[in-house]
């Protein structure tokens, strides 16, 4: 496993400027962030703008596998996903010019998937879009992660894609030689899921983290140890499945409250938990 970021460390910069601010305390693994994809497709030239973030990251010295793609619900209003499923494919083309491996994307829910009936047509609704956005990724080298989310989300009682089985059937359903599992462990915190055992069920098919801490009660986004997911359980699971990829941190509600002139010293001790998190130093 390797320590890793979100850029949105530096939520108030430049793409430019948070991917040096990060790699100044340190860190040599990054997730590009929603935000900060966006921030470049918005310029005149976003073409020449993604190859130039690419030589940043080189002139850096920084890698940066993993970038999570637009959230939008794909079981929704059928013009509503043809729009967001354009703007993925735009993304995933950012992401190959990044050099990126793994494009991390929500699944969608419908309503009342307690019904059997409901349940299978979002399962569709997901293999499609999901298969949509692997075709693209096939012919440029970029896997799809699917995020494991939870329940409550946009005014839905249970919502898609909060249990591990649902993505593993997605997964299945389409290409899992390009589609697995990015998993967040602040979300299966809120889930009350066990975690180890989750991790074990998905096995080869995880591609991406999304780590943060909470107390149960919501999506706090806080570091390690500021709450009460279970590391050591966590850690031991992605050892016993051989996981290799990024440990990335996604930890706004630990970070973004810090004033911006000594936000760098937080950045820097994440930095420092993280590397002894998968050396096995804490906990």
């Amino acid at each position: 496993m390797r320590p890793s970021i979100w850029t949105d460390a530096f939520v108030e910069l430049s793409p430019e400027e948070s991917v040096r601010r990060i790699a100044a305390e340190g860190w040599r693994t990054l997730e590009f962030a929603d935000k900060h994809w966006r921030d470049l497709d918005a310029r005149d030239n976003p073409e020449a703008e993604f190859a130039k973030m690419r030589g940043l990251f080189e002139e850096l010295g920084v890698d940066v596998p993993q970038m999570h793609g637009p959230m939008f619900n794909c079981c929704g209003e059928p013009e509503q996903v043809r729009a967001g499923t354009e703007v993925a494919l735009r993304a995933i083309n950012w992401a190959a010019i990044l050099g990126v491996k793994t494009f991390v994307f929500h699944p969608g829910s419908g309503a009342d998937i307690e019904l059997e009936a409901n349940l299978r047509r979002t399962r569709e609704q997901n293999a499609e879009t999901v298969g949509t956005l692997a075709e693209a990724g096939r012919k440029l080298g970029v896997k799809i992660a699917l995020e494991n989310l939870m329940d409550g989300l946009g005014g839905h009682g249970r919502y898609f894609g909060a249990a591990p089985e649902e993505l593993l059937r997605v997964v299945r359903d389409t290409d899992p030689d390009w589609v697995g599992i990015c998993w967040d462990t602040g979300h299966a915190q809120i889930q009350r899921l066990d975690q180890p055992e989750c991790l074990r069920a998905i096995g080869p098919h995880l591609l991406g983290t999304h780590i943060a801490d909470n107390d149960g009660s919501g999506d706090q986004h806080l570091l390690p140890f500021e709450g009460k997911v279970d590391w050591a359980g966590v850690l031991t699971a992605l050892r016993e499945i051989g996981y290799e990829g990024p440990f990335n941190l996604e930890v706004g509600g630990a970070l973004h409250p810090i004033p911006l002139a000594v936000r760098g010293a937080k950045v820097r001790y994440a930095r420092e938990l993280t590397e002894a998190m998968v050396a096995g130093q804490v906990p």
